[in-house]
Protein backbone atom coordinates (compact mmCIF):
# COMPACT_ATOMS: atom_id res chain seq x y z
CA UNK A 1 0.00 0.00 0.00
CA UNK A 2 1.46 3.31 -1.00
CA UNK A 3 1.90 5.87 1.72
CA UNK A 4 0.36 8.71 -0.32
CA UNK A 5 -2.83 6.69 -0.67
CA UNK A 6 -3.15 5.99 3.01
CA UNK A 7 -1.87 9.31 4.27
CA UNK A 8 -2.51 10.62 7.74
CA UNK A 9 -5.41 12.86 6.66
CA UNK A 10 -7.23 10.05 4.83
CA UNK A 11 -6.87 7.69 7.81
CA UNK A 12 -7.90 10.40 10.26
CA UNK A 13 -10.96 11.26 8.18
CA UNK A 14 -11.88 7.59 8.05
CA UNK A 15 -11.72 7.21 11.82
CA UNK A 16 -13.73 10.38 12.44
CA UNK A 17 -16.37 9.52 9.85
CA UNK A 18 -16.70 5.91 11.02
CA UNK A 19 -17.13 7.08 14.60
CA UNK A 20 -19.64 9.76 13.60
CA UNK A 21 -21.65 7.37 11.47
CA UNK A 22 -21.70 4.58 14.05
CA UNK A 23 -22.38 6.93 16.96
CA UNK A 24 -25.18 8.72 15.13
CA UNK A 25 -26.71 5.47 13.91
CA UNK A 26 -26.70 4.09 17.46
CA UNK A 27 -28.24 7.22 18.97
CA UNK A 28 -30.82 7.60 16.23
CA UNK A 29 -31.73 3.90 16.50
CA UNK A 30 -32.36 4.18 20.24
CA UNK A 31 -34.47 7.30 19.78
CA UNK A 32 -36.28 5.84 16.76
CA UNK A 33 -37.38 2.88 18.88
CA UNK A 34 -38.86 5.29 21.40
CA UNK A 35 -40.52 7.37 18.67
CA UNK A 36 -41.87 4.34 16.81
CA UNK A 37 -43.37 2.69 19.88
CA UNK A 38 -44.76 5.98 21.22
CA UNK A 39 -46.47 6.94 17.96
CA UNK A 40 -47.73 3.52 16.83
CA UNK A 41 -47.97 2.34 13.20
CA UNK A 42 -50.48 4.94 11.96
CA UNK A 43 -48.94 8.08 13.50
CA UNK A 44 -45.45 6.84 12.67
CA UNK A 45 -46.59 6.51 9.07
CA UNK A 46 -47.90 10.11 9.06
CA UNK A 47 -44.67 11.39 10.65
CA UNK A 48 -42.56 9.49 8.11
CA UNK A 49 -44.51 10.79 5.14
CA UNK A 50 -44.28 14.42 6.35
CA UNK A 51 -40.49 14.10 6.61
CA UNK A 52 -40.23 12.34 3.25
CA UNK A 53 -42.36 14.95 1.48
CA UNK A 54 -40.37 17.82 2.99
CA UNK A 55 -37.17 16.02 2.04
CA UNK A 56 -38.23 16.14 -1.62
CA UNK A 57 -38.14 19.93 -1.53
CA UNK A 58 -34.88 20.01 0.42
CA UNK A 59 -33.43 17.92 -2.38
CA UNK A 60 -35.04 20.06 -5.09
CA UNK A 61 -33.66 23.24 -3.54
CA UNK A 62 -30.17 21.79 -3.58
CA UNK A 63 -30.41 21.40 -7.37
CA UNK A 64 -27.19 19.41 -7.26
CA UNK A 65 -25.25 22.47 -6.13
CA UNK A 66 -24.72 20.98 -2.66
CA UNK A 67 -23.02 18.05 -4.34
CA UNK A 68 -20.99 20.40 -6.54
CA UNK A 69 -19.65 22.27 -3.51
CA UNK A 70 -17.95 19.17 -2.12
CA UNK A 71 -16.39 18.32 -5.47
CA UNK A 72 -15.06 21.76 -6.39
CA UNK A 73 -14.05 22.75 -2.86
CA UNK A 74 -12.05 19.50 -2.61
CA UNK A 75 -10.47 20.15 -5.99
CA UNK A 76 -9.34 23.69 -5.12
CA UNK A 77 -8.41 22.69 -1.58
CA UNK A 78 -5.88 20.32 -3.15
CA UNK A 79 -4.49 23.40 -4.95
CA UNK A 80 -4.54 25.42 -1.68
CA UNK A 81 -6.72 28.10 -3.29
CA UNK A 82 -8.75 29.42 -0.35
CA UNK A 83 -10.00 32.51 -2.19
CA UNK A 84 -11.67 30.43 -4.89
CA UNK A 85 -13.17 28.09 -2.29
CA UNK A 86 -14.75 31.05 -0.49
CA UNK A 87 -16.07 32.37 -3.79
CA UNK A 88 -17.64 28.97 -4.62
CA UNK A 89 -19.41 28.78 -1.26
CA UNK A 90 -20.85 32.30 -1.53
CA UNK A 91 -21.87 31.79 -5.15
CA UNK A 92 -23.95 28.75 -4.20
CA UNK A 93 -25.16 30.21 -0.90
CA UNK A 94 -26.80 33.24 -2.55
CA UNK A 95 -28.65 31.04 -5.04
CA UNK A 96 -29.82 28.54 -2.43
CA UNK A 97 -31.06 31.08 0.11
CA UNK A 98 -33.15 32.89 -2.49
CA UNK A 99 -34.70 29.64 -3.71
CA UNK A 100 -35.31 28.33 -0.17
CA UNK A 101 -37.17 31.48 0.92
CA UNK A 102 -39.40 31.42 -2.14
CA UNK A 103 -40.17 27.70 -1.84
CA UNK A 104 -40.97 28.00 1.87
CA UNK A 105 -43.51 30.78 1.29
CA UNK A 106 -45.26 28.81 -1.46
CA UNK A 107 -45.38 25.56 0.52
CA UNK A 108 -46.64 27.26 3.67
CA UNK A 109 -49.47 28.83 1.66
CA UNK A 110 -50.55 25.45 0.20
CA UNK A 111 -49.96 23.40 3.37
CA UNK A 112 -53.66 22.58 3.92
CA UNK A 113 -54.11 21.33 0.36
CA UNK A 114 -50.98 19.18 0.64
CA UNK A 115 -52.15 17.67 3.94
CA UNK A 116 -55.58 16.94 2.46
CA UNK A 117 -54.02 15.21 -0.57
CA UNK A 118 -52.43 12.54 1.64
CA UNK A 119 -54.53 12.58 4.83
CA UNK A 120 -56.86 15.39 6.01
CA UNK A 121 -56.39 19.18 6.50
CA UNK A 122 -55.91 18.71 10.26
CA UNK A 123 -52.36 17.50 9.59
CA UNK A 124 -51.45 20.86 8.00
CA UNK A 125 -49.61 22.00 11.15
CA UNK A 126 -47.18 19.10 10.74
CA UNK A 127 -46.34 20.23 7.22
CA UNK A 128 -46.04 23.88 8.34
CA UNK A 129 -43.39 23.05 10.96
CA UNK A 130 -41.49 20.89 8.49
CA UNK A 131 -41.57 23.50 5.71
CA UNK A 132 -40.19 26.27 7.95
CA UNK A 133 -37.11 24.12 8.48
CA UNK A 134 -36.22 24.12 4.78
CA UNK A 135 -34.08 27.29 4.87
CA UNK A 136 -31.79 26.38 7.81
CA UNK A 137 -31.59 22.84 6.47
CA UNK A 138 -30.36 23.95 3.05
CA UNK A 139 -27.82 26.38 4.52
CA UNK A 140 -26.53 23.66 6.86
CA UNK A 141 -26.16 21.31 3.89
CA UNK A 142 -24.05 23.92 2.07
CA UNK A 143 -21.76 24.42 5.07
CA UNK A 144 -21.52 20.67 5.67
CA UNK A 145 -20.60 20.04 2.02
CA UNK A 146 -17.84 22.66 2.25
CA UNK A 147 -16.44 20.99 5.38
CA UNK A 148 -16.40 17.66 3.55
CA UNK A 149 -14.63 19.37 0.66
CA UNK A 150 -11.80 20.66 2.86
CA UNK A 151 -11.80 17.21 4.52
CA UNK A 152 -12.01 18.43 8.13
CA UNK A 153 -14.18 15.58 9.35
CA UNK A 154 -13.29 16.16 12.99
CA UNK A 155 -15.87 18.97 13.00
CA UNK A 156 -18.61 16.41 12.45
CA UNK A 157 -17.33 14.55 15.49
CA UNK A 158 -17.81 17.65 17.65
CA UNK A 159 -21.41 17.94 16.46
CA UNK A 160 -22.03 14.23 17.04
CA UNK A 161 -20.74 14.40 20.61
CA UNK A 162 -22.39 17.68 21.68
CA UNK A 163 -25.31 18.85 19.55
CA UNK A 164 -26.81 15.54 18.41
CA UNK A 165 -27.24 14.00 21.90
CA UNK A 166 -29.01 17.18 23.04
CA UNK A 167 -31.37 16.89 20.07
CA UNK A 168 -32.14 13.25 20.85
CA UNK A 169 -32.74 13.99 24.53
CA UNK A 170 -35.13 16.80 23.58
CA UNK A 171 -37.11 14.42 21.34
CA UNK A 172 -37.49 11.91 24.16
CA UNK A 173 -38.63 14.64 26.55
CA UNK A 174 -41.36 15.95 24.23
CA UNK A 175 -42.63 12.40 23.71
CA UNK A 176 -42.70 11.78 27.44
CA UNK A 177 -44.68 15.00 27.88
CA UNK A 178 -47.19 13.81 25.29
CA UNK A 179 -46.56 16.38 22.54
CA UNK A 180 -46.36 13.70 19.83
CA UNK A 181 -45.63 14.65 16.24
CA UNK A 182 -45.91 18.39 16.91
CA UNK A 183 -43.27 18.21 19.63
CA UNK A 184 -40.90 16.15 17.48
CA UNK A 185 -41.14 18.57 14.57
CA UNK A 186 -40.57 21.61 16.80
CA UNK A 187 -37.44 20.03 18.26
CA UNK A 188 -36.17 19.25 14.77
CA UNK A 189 -36.85 22.83 13.66
CA UNK A 190 -34.97 24.31 16.63
CA UNK A 191 -31.90 22.14 16.13
CA UNK A 192 -31.83 22.80 12.39
CA UNK A 193 -31.03 26.43 13.28
CA UNK A 194 -28.48 25.30 15.90
CA UNK A 195 -26.64 23.10 13.38
CA UNK A 196 -26.60 25.94 10.85
CA UNK A 197 -24.91 28.27 13.34
CA UNK A 198 -22.39 25.65 14.50
CA UNK A 199 -21.26 24.75 10.98
CA UNK A 200 -20.98 28.43 10.08
CA UNK A 201 -18.63 28.94 13.03
CA UNK A 202 -16.48 26.01 11.88
CA UNK A 203 -16.11 27.50 8.40
CA UNK A 204 -15.35 30.93 9.80
CA UNK A 205 -12.52 29.32 11.73
CA UNK A 206 -11.20 27.94 8.42
CA UNK A 207 -11.49 31.44 6.84
CA UNK A 208 -13.95 30.17 4.25
CA UNK A 209 -17.35 31.71 4.99
CA UNK A 210 -16.20 35.05 6.41
CA UNK A 211 -15.20 37.51 5.12
CA UNK A 212 -17.37 36.96 2.03
CA UNK A 213 -15.79 36.64 -1.39
CA UNK A 214 -14.78 40.02 -2.81
CA UNK A 215 -15.79 39.18 -6.36
CA UNK A 216 -17.91 36.70 -8.25
CA UNK A 217 -16.61 33.28 -9.14
CA UNK A 218 -14.64 33.37 -12.37
CA UNK A 219 -16.67 32.78 -15.51
CA UNK A 220 -14.82 29.59 -16.43
CA UNK A 221 -15.38 28.08 -13.01
CA UNK A 222 -19.03 29.16 -13.02
CA UNK A 223 -19.49 27.37 -16.32
CA UNK A 224 -17.85 24.24 -14.93
CA UNK A 225 -20.12 24.31 -11.88
CA UNK A 226 -23.23 24.88 -14.00
CA UNK A 227 -22.27 22.16 -16.49
CA UNK A 228 -21.45 19.69 -13.73
CA UNK A 229 -24.62 20.66 -11.89
CA UNK A 230 -26.81 20.12 -14.96
CA UNK A 231 -25.82 16.47 -15.19
CA UNK A 232 -26.08 16.03 -11.42
CA UNK A 233 -29.64 17.42 -11.41
CA UNK A 234 -30.66 14.83 -13.99
CA UNK A 235 -29.06 12.12 -11.89
CA UNK A 236 -30.70 13.32 -8.69
CA UNK A 237 -34.12 13.37 -10.33
CA UNK A 238 -33.72 9.71 -11.25
CA UNK A 239 -32.16 8.86 -7.89
CA UNK A 240 -35.07 10.47 -6.06
CA UNK A 241 -37.43 8.03 -7.73
CA UNK A 242 -35.23 4.92 -7.63
CA UNK A 243 -33.38 5.30 -4.32
CA UNK A 244 -35.25 7.65 -2.00
CA UNK A 245 -38.52 5.95 -1.05
CA UNK A 246 -40.65 7.37 -3.85
CA UNK A 247 -42.95 4.48 -2.92
CA UNK A 248 -44.22 6.69 -0.10
CA UNK A 249 -46.17 8.78 -2.62
CA UNK A 250 -48.16 5.77 -3.81
CA UNK A 251 -48.52 4.34 -0.32
CA UNK A 252 -49.95 7.70 0.78
CA UNK A 253 -52.59 7.56 -1.96
CA UNK A 254 -53.42 3.85 -2.13
CA UNK A 255 -52.85 2.48 1.38
CA UNK A 256 -53.38 3.16 5.07
CA UNK A 257 -51.03 5.19 7.26
CA UNK A 258 -50.01 1.93 9.00
CA UNK A 259 -48.69 0.53 5.70
CA UNK A 260 -46.58 3.69 5.32
CA UNK A 261 -45.26 3.05 8.83
CA UNK A 262 -44.36 -0.59 8.05
CA UNK A 263 -42.50 0.38 4.87
CA UNK A 264 -40.55 3.20 6.49
CA UNK A 265 -39.64 1.17 9.57
CA UNK A 266 -38.30 -1.71 7.46
CA UNK A 267 -36.44 0.67 5.16
CA UNK A 268 -35.01 2.86 7.92
CA UNK A 269 -33.78 0.00 10.08
CA UNK A 270 -32.11 -1.87 7.21
CA UNK A 271 -30.63 1.33 5.79
CA UNK A 272 -29.19 2.42 9.15
CA UNK A 273 -27.55 -0.96 9.69
CA UNK A 274 -26.22 -1.44 6.17
CA UNK A 275 -25.02 2.08 5.40
CA UNK A 276 -22.47 2.50 8.22
CA UNK A 277 -19.42 1.50 6.17
CA UNK A 278 -20.70 2.55 2.70
CA UNK A 279 -21.67 6.00 4.01
CA UNK A 280 -18.34 6.38 5.77
CA UNK A 281 -16.42 5.44 2.64
CA UNK A 282 -18.53 7.66 0.35
CA UNK A 283 -17.88 10.73 2.47
CA UNK A 284 -14.15 9.99 2.36
CA UNK A 285 -13.94 8.74 -1.21
CA UNK A 286 -15.76 11.56 -2.98
CA UNK A 287 -13.57 14.46 -1.78
CA UNK A 288 -10.43 12.30 -1.89
CA UNK A 289 -11.07 11.18 -5.45
CA UNK A 290 -12.02 14.72 -6.46
CA UNK A 291 -8.61 15.76 -5.17
CA UNK A 292 -7.01 12.95 -7.23
CA UNK A 293 -8.90 14.29 -10.24
CA UNK A 294 -7.46 17.74 -9.56
CA UNK A 295 -3.99 16.17 -9.37
CA UNK A 296 -4.58 14.05 -12.50
CA UNK A 297 -3.70 10.88 -10.58
CA UNK A 298 -5.77 7.88 -11.76
CA UNK A 299 -3.48 5.27 -10.21
CA UNK A 300 -4.37 6.37 -6.68
CA UNK A 301 -8.05 6.40 -7.61
CA UNK A 302 -7.92 2.81 -8.92
CA UNK A 303 -6.15 1.53 -5.84
CA UNK A 304 -8.55 3.32 -3.52
CA UNK A 305 -11.50 1.84 -5.42
CA UNK A 306 -10.11 -1.70 -5.05
CA UNK A 307 -9.49 -1.32 -1.31
CA UNK A 308 -12.81 0.33 -0.52
CA UNK A 309 -14.75 -2.28 -2.53
CA UNK A 310 -13.22 -5.02 -0.39
CA UNK A 311 -14.15 -3.28 2.84
CA UNK A 312 -17.72 -2.60 1.75
CA UNK A 313 -18.24 -6.25 0.78
CA UNK A 314 -16.65 -7.48 4.00
CA UNK A 315 -19.21 -5.49 5.99
CA UNK A 316 -22.47 -5.64 4.01
CA UNK A 317 -22.69 -9.37 3.26
CA UNK A 318 -22.72 -10.59 6.90
CA UNK A 319 -24.79 -7.66 8.18
CA UNK A 320 -27.38 -8.14 5.42
CA UNK A 321 -27.75 -11.88 5.99
CA UNK A 322 -27.93 -11.41 9.77
CA UNK A 323 -30.64 -8.77 9.28
CA UNK A 324 -32.71 -11.13 7.12
CA UNK A 325 -32.50 -13.94 9.68
CA UNK A 326 -33.10 -11.78 12.77
CA UNK A 327 -35.84 -9.53 11.38
CA UNK A 328 -38.71 -11.27 13.19
CA UNK A 329 -36.94 -11.08 16.53
CA UNK A 330 -36.01 -7.43 16.02
CA UNK A 331 -39.61 -6.45 15.41
CA UNK A 332 -41.04 -8.65 18.17
CA UNK A 333 -38.66 -7.77 21.00
CA UNK A 334 -37.62 -4.24 20.06
CA UNK A 335 -40.52 -2.53 18.29
CA UNK A 336 -43.46 -4.65 19.48
CA UNK A 337 -46.08 -6.87 17.85
CA UNK A 338 -47.89 -3.89 16.35
CA UNK A 339 -45.08 -3.63 13.80
CA UNK A 340 -44.93 -7.31 12.82
CA UNK A 341 -46.27 -6.29 9.40
CA UNK A 342 -42.84 -4.85 8.63
CA UNK A 343 -41.02 -8.21 8.75
CA UNK A 344 -41.04 -9.05 5.03
CA UNK A 345 -40.34 -5.40 4.18
CA UNK A 346 -37.24 -5.48 6.37
CA UNK A 347 -36.02 -8.76 4.87
CA UNK A 348 -36.43 -7.52 1.30
CA UNK A 349 -34.61 -4.30 2.17
CA UNK A 350 -31.65 -6.11 3.72
CA UNK A 351 -31.35 -8.36 0.67
CA UNK A 352 -31.51 -5.46 -1.79
CA UNK A 353 -29.04 -3.35 0.19
CA UNK A 354 -26.41 -6.09 0.08
CA UNK A 355 -26.25 -5.71 -3.69
CA UNK A 356 -26.73 -1.94 -3.88
CA UNK A 357 -24.07 -1.21 -1.24
CA UNK A 358 -21.26 -2.94 -3.10
CA UNK A 359 -21.59 -0.42 -5.96
CA UNK A 360 -21.06 2.54 -3.60
CA UNK A 361 -17.34 3.10 -4.40
CA UNK A 362 -18.02 3.03 -8.14
CA UNK A 363 -20.43 5.99 -7.94
CA UNK A 364 -17.76 8.02 -6.13
CA UNK A 365 -15.41 7.35 -9.05
CA UNK A 366 -17.90 8.50 -11.68
CA UNK A 367 -18.88 11.68 -9.83
CA UNK A 368 -15.30 12.64 -8.97
CA UNK A 369 -13.97 12.16 -12.50
CA UNK A 370 -16.99 13.84 -14.12
CA UNK A 371 -18.12 10.64 -15.88
CA UNK A 372 -21.65 10.72 -14.48
CA UNK A 373 -23.56 11.01 -17.78
CA UNK A 374 -24.23 7.25 -17.76
CA UNK A 375 -25.91 7.49 -14.37
CA UNK A 376 -28.72 9.79 -15.45
CA UNK A 377 -29.28 7.99 -18.77
CA UNK A 378 -29.47 4.60 -17.07
CA UNK A 379 -31.34 6.10 -14.12
CA UNK A 380 -34.02 7.64 -16.36
CA UNK A 381 -34.94 4.18 -17.67
CA UNK A 382 -35.00 2.71 -14.16
CA UNK A 383 -37.12 5.60 -12.87
CA UNK A 384 -39.82 4.74 -15.43
CA UNK A 385 -39.58 1.06 -14.48
CA UNK A 386 -39.85 1.96 -10.81
CA UNK A 387 -43.00 4.05 -11.28
CA UNK A 388 -44.60 1.26 -13.29
CA UNK A 389 -43.84 -1.28 -10.56
CA UNK A 390 -45.16 1.10 -7.90
CA UNK A 391 -48.52 1.44 -9.66
CA UNK A 392 -48.71 -2.31 -10.26
CA UNK A 393 -47.63 -3.69 -6.87
CA UNK A 394 -48.35 -1.13 -4.14
CA UNK A 395 -52.13 -0.91 -4.58
CA UNK A 396 -52.55 -4.66 -3.98
CA UNK A 397 -49.54 -5.56 -1.80
CA UNK A 398 -49.09 -2.42 0.30
CA UNK A 399 -45.80 -2.09 2.16
CA UNK A 400 -44.40 -5.38 0.90
CA UNK A 401 -45.17 -4.36 -2.68
CA UNK A 402 -43.33 -1.07 -2.07
CA UNK A 403 -40.32 -2.99 -0.76
CA UNK A 404 -40.34 -5.24 -3.82
CA UNK A 405 -40.39 -2.20 -6.12
CA UNK A 406 -37.47 -0.64 -4.30
CA UNK A 407 -35.48 -3.87 -4.24
CA UNK A 408 -35.90 -4.74 -7.91
CA UNK A 409 -34.94 -1.33 -9.27
CA UNK A 410 -32.01 -0.69 -6.91
CA UNK A 411 -30.45 -4.10 -7.59
CA UNK A 412 -30.66 -3.55 -11.35
CA UNK A 413 -29.25 -0.03 -10.92
CA UNK A 414 -26.34 -1.18 -8.79
CA UNK A 415 -25.24 -4.09 -10.94
CA UNK A 416 -25.41 -2.04 -14.15
CA UNK A 417 -23.62 0.95 -12.62
CA UNK A 418 -20.82 -1.15 -11.19
CA UNK A 419 -20.24 -2.99 -14.47
CA UNK A 420 -20.17 0.26 -16.43
CA UNK A 421 -17.70 1.93 -14.05
CA UNK A 422 -15.30 -1.01 -14.09
CA UNK A 423 -15.32 -1.12 -17.87
CA UNK A 424 -15.15 2.64 -18.49
CA UNK A 425 -12.49 3.48 -15.90
CA UNK A 426 -10.54 0.21 -16.44
CA UNK A 427 -10.80 -0.77 -12.78
CA UNK A 428 -9.97 -4.05 -11.09
CA UNK A 429 -12.66 -5.49 -8.82
CA UNK A 430 -11.62 -7.70 -5.85
CA UNK A 431 -13.47 -10.81 -7.07
CA UNK A 432 -11.34 -13.32 -5.13
CA UNK A 433 -11.86 -11.45 -1.87
CA UNK A 434 -15.62 -11.20 -2.43
CA UNK A 435 -15.89 -14.95 -3.12
CA UNK A 436 -14.16 -15.65 0.21
CA UNK A 437 -16.48 -13.21 1.95
CA UNK A 438 -19.59 -14.83 0.44
CA UNK A 439 -18.42 -18.30 1.52
CA UNK A 440 -17.79 -17.10 5.08
CA UNK A 441 -21.22 -15.44 5.10
CA UNK A 442 -22.94 -18.66 4.01
CA UNK A 443 -21.34 -20.60 6.88
CA UNK A 444 -22.32 -17.81 9.27
CA UNK A 445 -25.93 -17.97 8.06
CA UNK A 446 -26.08 -21.75 8.50
CA UNK A 447 -24.88 -21.50 12.09
CA UNK A 448 -27.37 -18.75 12.90
CA UNK A 449 -30.30 -20.59 11.35
CA UNK A 450 -29.53 -23.81 13.25
CA UNK A 451 -29.60 -21.87 16.53
CA UNK A 452 -32.79 -19.98 15.63
CA UNK A 453 -34.57 -23.25 14.84
CA UNK A 454 -34.14 -24.24 18.50
CA UNK A 455 -36.73 -21.56 19.39
CA UNK A 456 -34.89 -20.14 22.40
CA UNK A 457 -36.98 -16.96 22.41
CA UNK A 458 -35.13 -13.65 22.85
CA UNK A 459 -31.94 -15.27 24.13
CA UNK A 460 -31.77 -17.40 20.99
CA UNK A 461 -31.49 -14.33 18.76
CA UNK A 462 -28.59 -12.97 20.81
CA UNK A 463 -26.84 -16.35 20.83
CA UNK A 464 -27.35 -16.70 17.08
CA UNK A 465 -25.90 -13.23 16.48
CA UNK A 466 -22.82 -13.92 18.63
CA UNK A 467 -22.21 -17.36 17.13
CA UNK A 468 -22.64 -16.02 13.62
CA UNK A 469 -20.15 -13.20 14.21
CA UNK A 470 -17.63 -15.68 15.63
CA UNK A 471 -18.05 -18.08 12.69
CA UNK A 472 -17.70 -15.28 10.13
CA UNK A 473 -14.54 -13.93 11.75
CA UNK A 474 -12.86 -17.34 12.01
CA UNK A 475 -13.76 -18.30 8.45
CA UNK A 476 -12.46 -14.98 7.15
CA UNK A 477 -9.16 -15.49 8.94
CA UNK A 478 -8.75 -19.10 7.84
CA UNK A 479 -9.58 -18.28 4.21
CA UNK A 480 -7.10 -15.41 4.19
CA UNK A 481 -9.65 -12.68 3.55
CA UNK A 482 -7.29 -10.22 5.25
CA UNK A 483 -4.39 -9.08 3.10
CA UNK A 484 -1.12 -7.20 3.55
CA UNK A 485 -2.80 -3.83 3.00
CA UNK A 486 -5.14 -4.51 5.94
CA UNK A 487 -2.22 -4.97 8.31
CA UNK A 488 -0.62 -1.79 6.97
CA UNK A 489 -3.91 0.04 7.53
CA UNK A 490 -4.06 -1.13 11.14
CA UNK A 491 -0.56 0.19 11.71
CA UNK A 492 -1.65 3.61 10.44
CA UNK A 493 -4.80 3.48 12.58
CA UNK A 494 -2.72 2.67 15.65
CA UNK A 495 -1.01 6.05 15.43
CA UNK A 496 -4.34 7.79 16.04
CA UNK A 497 -5.12 5.82 19.23
CA UNK A 498 -4.15 7.66 22.44
CA UNK A 499 -1.61 6.36 24.95
CA UNK A 500 -1.73 2.74 25.99
CA UNK A 501 -4.84 2.07 23.93
CA UNK A 502 -2.46 1.39 21.03
CA UNK A 503 -1.94 -2.03 22.61
CA UNK A 504 -5.44 -3.01 21.52
CA UNK A 505 -4.44 -2.68 17.87
CA UNK A 506 -1.18 -4.51 18.56
CA UNK A 507 -3.09 -7.47 20.02
CA UNK A 508 -5.49 -7.54 17.08
CA UNK A 509 -2.60 -7.52 14.60
CA UNK A 510 -0.77 -10.19 16.59
CA UNK A 511 -3.83 -12.46 16.56
CA UNK A 512 -4.48 -11.92 12.84
CA UNK A 513 -0.84 -12.59 11.98
CA UNK A 514 -1.25 -16.24 13.02
CA UNK A 515 -3.60 -16.69 10.05
CA UNK A 516 -1.63 -14.57 7.61
CA UNK A 517 -0.83 -16.39 4.37
CA UNK A 518 2.87 -16.37 3.63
Amino acid sequence: MSSPLMGARLIKNGIHTLFNTFFMRLLSWVVSIWITRALGPANFGIFSLVLWFTGIFSWALGMGLIHAITKFVAEFHAKKDTATIRSIVWFVLKIEVACAVGATLILVFFRSSIADYFFTPKESLFFLLAFVGLLPGVVTAIFSAAIEGIQKFEYFTYVSLIVSPLSFIAKIIVLMLGYGINGLLMVMLFFSFVNCIVYALFLMKENIVWPPALGATEGTLKNRIVKYNASVIAILCCDKIVWDKSENFFLGRFCSAAEIGFFNLGYNFAQNCMSIIPTTLWRILFPAMSAFYGEGNQDKMKRLFFISSRYVAFFVFPVGVAGILLSFGILKYVYGHDFSGAQHVMQIMFGALIVSSISNPSSAVLYSFEKQSFIYKYGAVLAIVNIGLDIWLIRTHGAMGAAMCYGITTVIASVGGLAYTIKTMKLRYPIVSVVKIVFSTILMGVVMEVILLQRLNGAGYLIALGAGFFMYTICSLVLGSFEAEDFALLEHVKKIFPGKSKRIVDEVVKFMTHFKHR
